[in-house]
């Protein structure tokens, strides 16, 4: 493969076996927290030994990278094979997505969760063949299109976004022991992007939104932060300087000094407004989760129709995210590095905010206006995936302000990537 870098030759079942230990520790507590003495125990030998099969830790990562979208490159083509039916391929590439992603699951969530840990040529090469598969992904869905079988309203882009959004959100809360099996998992992909979650007998007022939503413009910015003045303002700017640094190079490997450094104060000046780093890791992910859970309570709290609450709340979702796009990318990579006790708090406000999103969605299946045939849990975790994963890729200065993606979110949950009649 072009690009690609060698890796040291060994036996298959150690390089797995190896890979699994790595990938079940970095789940547990983040690449960066993991030591390579803590990989050899896993794997009960001497840590001498693991550098017999690898150069380094940073090696161990790229092969997990490598294996994991290379498993996709292989398995998902070959599941839909030489499917002539456009519908049919991508019902397919949903199912062997979902089958690979949670057949290494642990592997998978690294893979997405930790890719910025590698350097310059090993980054590059896992990005490249990221990059081939969504371009596998974009070729079904334009295929669809081209045959009128996939809307024509929203571009291709922003359906394959939309659907990997989706679907890779699986792999950070898919638990092997429950009921639900991976193919079972499959199957409500499949009714909730190709179907539509709304009704069948709303979708056509559902749809003729996303012209008129995808034009608004962005509302002037809010000032969350304005008027702050004394002890209250510096902690802001701590808050600032922290997530500038912890999302370049992560938080285990940002000091205070660097923090204090970005603020242009002495490092025992930090202290006289925190007592350690944790304290901004945790003021981050308190901050972000109750500032997105307040503005999508009031988001909601304005509209009545409970299809329009659902698409308020994805809306109002975006917008606060996006707003505080650090703040947010830095609670989902780096909360697993928090003291047990402060992980607890910060675990119990996502999963509070969880409860308004399934509250939202169950609302509206009372009423009719969403579909009945897929639980809520699954109906909340789909739409939290195809909102949260926007984090990796949106870019201020793209095509869309966060408002009118919102709103286009909002359109392919509510209606579904199928063909509107």
């Amino acid at each position: 493969m072009s690009g690609a870098l060698p890796l040291r030759p060994t036996g298959q079942a150690t390089v797995d076996r190896l890979l699994d230990a790595a990938a079940a520790l970095f789940w547990e507590k983040g690449y960066a927290s993991t030591t390579t003495r803590e990989l050899a125990a896993a794997l009960h030998i001497r840590q001498a030994s693991l550098y017999y099969h690898v150069a380094n830790k940073e090696e161990l990562l790229y092969k997990i990278c490598v294996s994991s979208v290379e498993e996709f490159l292989s398995e998902v083509p070959a599941a839909i094979g030489d499917i002539e039916c456009p519908l049919e391929r991508i019902q397919r590439l949903i199912r062997a997505h979902i089958v690979t992603l949670l057949k290494s699951q642990k592997r998978n969530a690294t893979m997405l969760m930790e890719l910025r840990a590698l350097s310059g040529r090993r980054r590059a090469h896992v990005v490249e063949l990221r990059a081939r598969y969504a371009r596998l992904v974009k070729a079904a869905l334009e295929t669809g299109r081209e045959a009128g079988a996939i809307r024509a309203d929203i571009p291709v882009q922003y359906l394959s976004l939309a659907l990997m959004n989706t679907l890779n959100w699986a792999a950070l809360w898919f638990d092997p022991g429950q009921a639900l099996s991976p193919e079972d998992l499959a199957e409500i992909f499949v009714k909730v992007y190709l179907s539509g979650a709304v009704s069948p007998e709303l979708r056509g007022s559902a749809a003729s939104r996303t012209r008129e939503a995808t034009e608004k413009k962005e509302p002037a910015a809010r000032a969350r932060r304005a008027g702050k003045t004394g002890d209250g303002a510096t902690v802001e700017r701590l808050i600032r300087a922290a997530v500038a640094l912890f999302a370049r190079q992560g938080y285990a490997a940002t000091s205070t000094r660097e923090v204090a450094a970005l603020l242009g104060m002495q490092k025992a000046s930090l202290y006289y407004h925190i007592q350690s780093k944790e304290d901004l890791l945790y003021f981050i992910c308190k901050y972000s989760l109750e500032r997105i859970r307040d503005d999508v309570t009031a988001a909601v709290g304005r509209v009545e129709e409970p299809m329009e609450r659902v698409r308020a709340l994805v809306g109002a979702h975006i917008e606060s995210m996006l707003h505080d796009h650090g703040e947010h990318a830095t609670t989902l990579a780096e909360m697993h590095a928090l003291s047990r006790h402060r992980r607890t708090q910060v675990l119990a406000l996502r999963d509070a905010y969880q409860d308004l999103v399934r509250s939202v969605l169950e609302d509206a299946q009372k009423a009719g206006a969403l579909r009945q045939d897929v639980e809520a849990k699954y109906l909340c975790l789909a739409v939290l995936g195809l909102m949260n994963r926007v984090l990796v890729w949106y870019r201020r200065r793209g095509a869309l302000a966060p408002p009118q993606l919102g709103q286009l979110l909002a359109t392919i949950f509510l209606t579904g990537a199928g063909a509107v009649n």
